[in-house]
């Protein structure tokens, strides 16, 4: 794709992202996400509270979406896909950094500690007043 360097770019320099799941009642759910932790290929990697609401729409519907912006160049992707709830202590464990401690009161490898691993299928891109699916 023509573009890889460019989506590569924006979700680089992106402090933030756009996470959309499914409530129990079926409509979409979108928040405000730190950046992704680990980015591999067409997988990212997310930490959050076990507690919260999230976790549990994962769980109970794996459709997700992951959106990243550059509000200065209007250029943004969304990146449509399916969210695995990474729960096993040991694959937590290998995300931590202590400076999550900010967000969780007890450190690496307690329970409300949780890994989000999104895997993209489908996307597109918008730049220069153009979408481009992929």
């Amino acid at each position: 794709m023509y573009y890889d360097k460019e989506i590569t770019k924006l979700i680089e320099s992106s402090d933030l992202c756009f996470l959309g799941s499914v409530t129990e009642a079926g409509y979409p759910m979108i928040r405000a996400m730190l950046k992704p932790i680990k980015v591999e290929e067409n997988r990212f990697y997310l930490h959050t509270n076990t507690s919260s609401r999230k976790v549990q729409q994962f769980l109970d519907n794996a459709k997700a979406c992951l959106y990243f912006y550059n509000p200065l160049t209007f250029t943004g992707v969304t990146l449509m896909g399916e969210m695995e709830v990474v729960s096993k202590e040991a694959e937590k464990q290998a995300f931590w950094r202590d400076e999550y401690q900010i967000y969780y009161e007890k450190g690496g490898g307690l329970p409300d500690f949780t890994v989000l691993k999104f895997t993209g299928k489908t996307g597109e891109f918008y730049q220069n007043f153009q979408t481009t699916s992929f």
